[in-house]
């Protein structure tokens, strides 16, 4: 980042990150849709979520909901990073010398924790199109149908429904 003026860098961070987890989500996005499967009861073992799902629509079944995970995932870290790196700055500023390692990971749990509250109804709709329908067995379909279903469902609050665990969980992640 030397070469790069200092008014460029948080575009460089929020750029970087983004590529990393449009990436990153061709592993987290199969392993996250057996996973959310298997919580909500739709399957019992590993081995039958797997091969349900392959069964049922074959590799694709294993990314179902992955644009809705990017579309997570680069609102967070435009968010998450900037303000992570700003805060360090910050802090390193008021006290004349670089953060402490401790300082960082603090910087960074109060980033983490602020990006995971302001993405949690982008979360809440991931997690529905993973899921593939709802509780009375209607079929999602796309982002706006399930954005708009689970607005219905209780406005604003439903869409922030796991708010606190989420923003708690990455907090001190």
């Amino acid at each position: 980042m030397d070469r790069i003026e200092e008014r460029y860098h948080p575009a460089c961070y929020m750029g970087a990150s983004s590529c990393g987890e449009i990436a990153a989500c061709m592993v987290r996005v199969p392993t996250e849709n057996v996973k959310q499967k298997m919580q909500a009861g739709h399957f019992a073992t590993n081995g039958e979520a797997l091969s349900s799902i392959w069964n049922a629509r074959g590799m694709m079944g294993f990314y179902q909901g992955y644009m809705m995970t990017v579309f997570r995932e680069i609102p967070f870290v435009l968010i998450q990073f900037p303000l992570y790196e700003g805060l360090k700055k910050r802090w390193a500023n008021h006290q004349g010398h670089a953060s402490t390692p401790l300082q960082s990971a603090l910087c960074g749990s109060l980033a983490g924790g602020i990006a995971a509250a302001a993405t949690t109804p982008l979360d809440v709709v991931k997690t529905r199109l993973m899921l593939g329908k709802d509780s009375e067995g209607v079929a999602y379909d796309g982002i706006a149908n399930t954005f708009s279903r689970v607005y219905a469902e209780g406005g604003v609050g439903r869409l922030f429904a796991g708010v606190g665990p989420r923003t708690m969980w990455i907090s001190i992640g």
